[in-house]
């Protein structure tokens, strides 16, 4: 949740609240994005609503996003599709939160977070074209803005 957004000491903006990331993605900015990862195998779409007053989507709404998609159980068909040592890797790592969270309301699902291993700290968001052209489905049409999220180990 934002309320758990750490900076690190050596940011300009260490410190502040989640007040400070309520300024667009990018100057010109669209209202409709897609984010995909060489991390993860899903499309992640942020659209803003046409009763909003904002005209670009925020950074925000990137974090918000990305945090609340993250926490969402794997489906069935995602487990079927991973392969056995990706099974062994996402218990593992579940097992691994499970035992140094005890205290945790978390239900011993296996959640989208896990896919991501010990590389769960956001690094960014890029533009990487082939990366985007490769990752697009067949047949699909391409979004207006599409960004590729960066992870890093939280060490």
């Amino acid at each position: 949740p934002l309320n758990t957004l750490h900076l690190s000491s050596s940011s300009p903006y260490a410190g502040q609240g989640p007040e400070f990331l309520r300024v667009p993605l990018w100057q010109g900015g669209h209202k409709k994005i897609q984010l995909i990862s060489q991390d993860f195998p899903w499309a992640f779409d942020i659209g803003l609503e046409s009763s909003t007053t904002e005209r670009s989507v925020m950074c925000l709404d990137v974090l918000t996003m990305l945090h609340t998609a993250l926490q969402c159980p794997l489906s069935d068909t995602e487990w079927g599709a991973a392969t056995e040592d990706k099974h062994a890797s996402l218990i593992r790592v579940r097992d691994c939160w499970l035992k140094m969270n005890p205290a945790s309301r978390r239900k011993p699902l296996i959640l989208h977070v896990d896919w991501l291993g010990s590389c769960v700290a956001f690094g960014g968001l890029v533009k990487d074209e082939m990366f985007a052209r490769r990752r697009l489905l067949l047949g699909v049409r391409e979004p207006l803005e599409m960004w590729v999220v960066r992870f890093q180990s939280l060490s």
